[in-house]
C-alpha cells in the first residue's frame, strides 16, 4: 500500500513540475520568445503601427476578458521524428490586427529557435515572414545528417570551396 501511495505521489509530483517549469517547447515559452522578436521587428511596426500588443485566443465579443490561453499543437514530425510545437496567437496595432504563426523543433541547434515565424494580416491575408528555416531542415534531412552529405549540399548550393 505504501509503495502504491509513493508511486502515485511521485507521478503527481512529476506532472506538477512538468507544468510549472517551462521548457523550450512549452507554448508559453514559445509565445514569449516569438513576441520579443515580433515587437522588435521594424517591418511589423511599420505595417501595424505602435503600440503593438500580443495576446492569446480571442473569444470574440465586445469585451476583452482573459486572453492568455495560447493555442498550440504538439506533434512529432513524421519525416524526421523531431518533436514540434506549433503556436498561434494574435497581434494588434494602431493600423490593424494579425495572426502570428510559429513553430519550434527540438532538432534545431541552440540559438535558432524557430522553424518559422510569420505574421498574417487579418484584413488582406498579406504574410510577413520573419524567420523561415524549413528549407534548411529539409536539406539537413536530405543530406542524411552525415558530414559528406552536408558537404555535397554545400557545394551544390554554392557554399562550398572552389
Amino acid at each position: 500500500m505504501f509503495g502504491g501511495l509513493f508511486l502515485f505521489a511521485g507521478t503527481c509530483g512529476y506532472f506538477i513540475l512538468k507544468e510549472l517549469i517551462p521548457t523550450k517547447m512549452a507554448p508559453n515559452s514559445v509565445f514569449s520568445r516569438a513576441s520579443g522578436i515580433i515587437l522588435k521587428s521594424t517591418q511589423v511596426q511599420d505595417r501595424f503601427g505602435q503600440p503593438l500588443k500580443v495576446y492569446g485566443r480571442d473569444h470574440g465579443g465586445h469585451r476583452e476578458g482573459r486572453r492568455n490561453f495560447i493555442e498550440h499543437t504538439d506533434y512529432t514530425d513524421p519525416e524526421d521524428g523531431s518533436k514540434r510545437c506549433r503556436v498561434r496567437f494574435n497581434l494588434e496595432g494602431k493600423f490593424g490586427n494579425a495572426f502570428v504563426f510559429c513553430e519550434v523543433s527540438d532538432n534545431l541547434p541552440k540559438g535558432e529557435d524557430f522553424v518559422y515565424l510569420m505574421v498574417q494580416d487579418k484584413r488582406n491575408g498579406h504574410v510577413i515572414t520573419l524567420v523561415d528555416n524549413r528549407s534548411r531542415l529539409l536539406t539537413q534531412r536530405m543530406a542524411g545528417g552525415s558530414a559528406e552529405g552536408r558537404e555535397v549540399f554545400a557545394n551544390l548550393l554554392g557554399g562550398g570551396k572552389k
